[in-house]
């Protein structure tokens, strides 16, 4: 009998927890802040946040642009070209700050912030990849069409957005003397 009503018990408090999360997950969806409702909103604010409940489900939107995708081309010593990307698919936290820095770099209006994140990017590479002769970066977003577009015969399309060339410094007196002089 005792062991029946722990059971019971526990299921009642795990339906009471399912509801409380979905009715975090509707005052998110509702745009409702809970934190003006005191110290109860306060703690339905953390737990929104922690577990996403909060988050609005804004990616559902039509006016939520994709997410831009950094695509690379290292060309080795021998001219052969070959992929590589930043994510290291190791853990989804490291991959969204990856995706993160991308963001920033097509939010920043400073060609001189854009320029070293480029950099930064490319030396990852090149530190992967020690004999590679150049690296290509290409910053991509998938343009995705309505549903209506896409029965109108539209498909996804890659757009690009930023594309540079980088060579390791080591490189680039040579290639300035066969150039006579010109970067």
């Amino acid at each position: 009998m005792v062991g029946r009503a722990r059971s019971r018990g526990r299921t009642v408090f795990i339906v009471a927890a399912a509801a409380v999360h979905l009715g975090c997950v509707v005052l998110g969806a509702l745009h409702v802040d809970p934190q003006k409702a005191g110290g109860l909103g306060g703690v339905i604010a953390y737990h929104g946040a922690l577990s996403g409940a909060g988050s609005g489900y804004n990616f559902f939107a039509p006016a939520v642009s994709a997410l831009p995708w950094a695509r690379f081309q290292v060309t080795d010593a021998n001219g052969a070209a070959h992929a590589e990307v930043l994510e290291s698919g190791a853990n989804q936290e490291a991959d969204l700050r990856v995706r993160s820095i991308l963001s920033l770099f097509l939010q920043a209006e400073d060609e001189a912030l854009r320029r070293s994140l480029v950099a930064s990017w490319a030396g990852k590479l090149f530190a992967r990849h020690p004999g590679a002769k150049s690296v290509v970066v290409r910053l991509e977003t998938c343009d995705l069409p309505s549903m209506q577009q896409y029965r109108e015969g539209r498909r996804p399309a890659w757009d690009l957005l930023y594309q540079a060339k980088v060579v390791p410094q080591s490189r680039v007196p040579a290639a300035r003397q066969r150039n006579g002089g010109a970067p």
